[in-house]
């Protein structure tokens, strides 16, 4: 049996700085209740920010929160 490794996905800083400031997006949050809230956070991106479109699924998206954030708390944990 192989150890299969998460998919690496490029998400761009200001689409992943964007969904983090995003209304509902916290660290508490189900990967469920992020992925409903990244297709919302798709939708209006498309509408208020016309001519502009995301290079990512809102699982990426997501996956690249959860990462980020995770990478944080460990820094916190390590750094103090």
């Amino acid at each position: 049996m192989e150890n299969v490794k998460p998919k690496e996905v490029f998400v761009d800083q200001w689409t992943a700085d964007l969904f983090s400031n995003f209304t509902g997006v916290n660290e508490d949050e189900s990967r469920n209740d992020l992925i409903q809230i990244a297709e919302e956070f798709e939708d209006v991106v498309s509408t208020h920010f016309e001519g502009m479109s995301l290079n990512n699924t809102a699982e990426e998206i997501v996956d690249n929160y959860i990462s980020i954030a995770n990478n944080a708390v460990t820094a916190d944990r390590f750094y103090g």
